[in-house]
């Protein structure tokens, strides 16, 4: 009886044995590449166990970011806009690899556009994303200094100017990317000020060689935060209520905003 009970728990050790043995080869072979954390000036990458296995501390503080595959690898890189702490504008466009450690693999100086907004979309389909630098700047066909997305490819390890239009159709607060039709394209939204100082959310489709306006909402006394999670877009709302959050959606061929 006594023998039994030792050759039980001996196969119940070496079953336990085995399985921290499996966990850790398998936590050493995975590559992760999306779970990170931004503070301050600190990058921190941890694996799917919530462990930290690589940190990257930046000389200059990070104003903005966003993250998605941009050269068509199948994994993510993170793309920051770096500046000095107080400055209301960025300096560098900065990308890191994430593949199980945080590699920077490209640095450009954008001081001379003003830059203030980092966002990625695939606005032509082919499976990787662009990246929009948002800039303050005159423009040789709009000599008026104004918020613009400027759009770049990632191709050969270099960034390059995909659309660099004078404005949208008219001058807008903020922007971002979202496949707001469901046609696995990305769309620009952006929170437009018309004549009268009320807001409206207007959408932008890539025609090859521009954007061409697709759908806009009714508008509202004000409108702001726009911000895009797992593929849906929310802003906030102003109306004679008051403040509101909304969700950004196609309705009857229409922009609505559901409260």
């Amino acid at each position: 009886m006594e023998r039994q009970k030792v050759k039980f728990l001996f196969i119940i050790m070496l079953i336990v044995v085995i399985a921290v043995v499996y966990n850790f080869i398998s936590s050493q072979a995975t590559v992760y590449d999306t779970n990170f954390k931004i503070h301050k000036n600190k990058i921190t990458l941890y694996n799917e166990s919530g462990e930290k296995i690589d940190i990257y501390t930046l000389k200059e503080s990070i104003k903005a970011y966003s993250i998605g595959d941009i050269d068509g690898d199948d994994k993510d890189e993170l793309v920051l806009l770096t500046g000095r702490r107080f400055s209301k504008y960025g300096k560098n466009v900065v990308i890191f690899s994430l593949k199980g450690k945080i590699v920077e693999i490209y640095r450009e100086d954008f001081s001379k556009l003003n830059p203030w907004k980092i966002v990625l979309g695939d606005i032509d389909g082919d499976g990787s994303c662009e990246i929009s630098v948002g800039v303050y700047k005159k423009t040789p066909f709009h000599q008026v200094m104004a918020k613009r997305p400027f759009i770049y490819s990632y191709e050969d390890n270099v960034l390059r100017p995909k659309w660099r239009g004078s404005r949208l159709s008219k001058p807008f607060t903020d922007y971002d990317f979202c496949d707001i039709d469901g046609d696995g394209v990305d769309e620009i939204l952006a929170i437009e000020v018309l004549e009268n100082k009320e807001k409206v959310i207007n959408t932008y489709k890539w025609e090859g060689f521009g954007f061409q306006g697709f759908l806009q909402s009714q508008s509202f006394r004000d409108i702001r935060r726009l911000k895009t999670v797992d593929g849906l877009a929310y802003v906030e709302i102003k109306d004679k209520e008051g403040w509101y959050l909304g969700k950004v959606k196609i309705e009857e061929n229409n922009i609505k905003v559901e409260r």
